[in-house]
């Protein structure tokens, strides 16, 4: 009898493939592992970039906050320290001279502005290699500090006065050694001008003459030669027109103006603020910002306006009646001087662009004055300006490029650039 064994294996037998479901598993869970370690390395190296941003970002306020005090100090707004020689004043020249720009004990040969900043110095070393001035409280782990080098781009030597300009480097400290340098460059006037004449009218853009007198009377000097006494003659008179220049050569009818008297000056020779209305619009809407922020913004003025001493940036929004007084002088309506006062600076009428010079008395005027005739608001041309000397009395109209520089300066310095570097 024939016996048939029946199998419980299927058709087909599938034995080589056991073991798959687990090897499929592992090679899954290897993925997975290798997937959650790469996300936790990343998340790591993220918390670890997010606190090396931070301490960045805190060496880069650092460098910020250099820059400002920095600024602050050539702006006048700091007192010196009590180390340094009383009566100290900060200007372009004393900040890149080390003996006046530094204290007595610093002797790194670099002006670093230490007589001028909070901060105390620390002598080169194995710890400071850098030879920078750091906050007594700085710690490199978890501190924050700057130092200041101050320096003249130009190479402006000695004898020839302040330098134009400065560069201030800072360099920003920050907790983890993290460090950030920043520049700027800054001009020691908050505007450029370098007269052409004791007295500049800007001629009209339709060719209408402008009015000008000298006065009747002989005792009112005029001059170009340099009361400074460096040896620059300009003409004492300038126009933009020919037909203008002749004017003023024929005011001089009582041969009280120094030679040259007169001379035409190109657009190309006016500063920039000059050689359009639209410029000088521009021009006179920046001063009144400048002036604002100074607290010498004045709608209408009458009496002084700084001192010898104490030279004043007054911007007069309107008429203003001078009796005296040194420093920079702006006015968008009309001057009157009335008793010849005396004045050392920089006098700019634009706008109203009339000058009256009126009664007797003795006074000088040293510097140098630009007088232009526009609408400070709406669109439209230059027009003709006026300038007329009435009364008795001495009085002297002469230029001084020391006056001048002095004016400039009490502008406030103006920042041209800052970048990283």
């Amino acid at each position: 009898m024939n016996t048939r064994t029946q199998s419980n294996q299927p058709n087909g037998s599938r034995q080589a493939e056991r073991g798959a479901a687990l090897l499929t598993v592992l090679m899954i869970s290897t993925l997975l592992f290798a997937t959650s370690g790469a996300l936790i390395l990343t998340t790591a190296l993220s918390t670890r970039m997010a606190v090396d941003s931070t301490s960045e970002l805190q060496a880069y306020y650092s460098a910020e906050a250099g820059l400002e005090i920095s600024l602050s100090v050539l702006r006048g707004q700091i007192e010196p320290n009590a180390a340094l020689p009383a009566g100290s004043k900060i200007s372009f020249r004393q900040a890149v001279t080390p003996a006046s720009s530094n204290l007595p004990s610093d002797n790194t040969g670099l002006a670093r502005l230490s007589g001028w900043l909070n901060y105390n110095y620390t002598p080169a070393g194995a710890s400071n290699p850098d030879r920078v001035a750091l906050t007594s409280s700085y710690v490199p782990i978890n501190g924050m500090a700057y130092s200041v080098l101050v320096s003249d781009p130009d190479q402006t030597l000695v004898a020839s006065g302040e330098p134009t300009r400065l560069l201030v480097q800072v360099t920003g400290y920050g907790p983890k050694g993290a460090l950030k340098q920043m520049e700027l460059i800054v001009n020691r006037s908050n505007f450029d001008y370098d007269p052409v004449a004791t007295i500049l009218m800007r001629s009209a853009d339709d060719g209408t003459p402008i009015t000008f007198t000298t006065g009747d009377s002989a005792a009112k000097d005029y001059s170009g030669h340099d009361h400074f006494s460096t040896g620059i003659v300009l003409p004492t008179f300038a126009a933009t027109l020919a037909a203008d220049m002749t004017i003023e050569i024929n005011a001089n009818n009582k041969d009280t103006v120094a030679d040259p008297v007169a001379a035409t000056v190109p657009n190309s020779s006016l500063p920039s603020w000059l050689r359009s209305a639209n410029q000088a619009r521009a021009f006179l809407a920046d001063q009144k910002l400048n002036a604002v922020s100074q607290g010498r913004y004045f709608s209408t003025f009458s009496g002084t306006s700084g001192t010898s001493s104490a030279p004043a940036f007054t911007f007069v929004d309107g008429d203003c009646s001078l009796d005296g007084g040194a420093g920079l002088l702006i006015v968008t309506g009309n001057l009157t001087m009335n008793g010849n006062p005396s004045f050392d600076g920089l006098i700019l009428v634009l706008g109203a662009g009339t000058v009256n010079r009126d009664g007797g008395g003795n006074g000088s005027i040293y510097g140098s004055m630009a007088v232009a005739n526009f609408d400070p608001v709406n669109a439209g041309p230059f027009h003709s300006p006026t300038f007329n000397t009435n009364g008795g009395g001495t009085s002297t109209l002469q230029y001084d490029s020391d006056a001048v520089r002095k004016a400039l300066n009490i502008g406030g310095p103006r920042v041209w650039g800052v970048r990283e570097y």
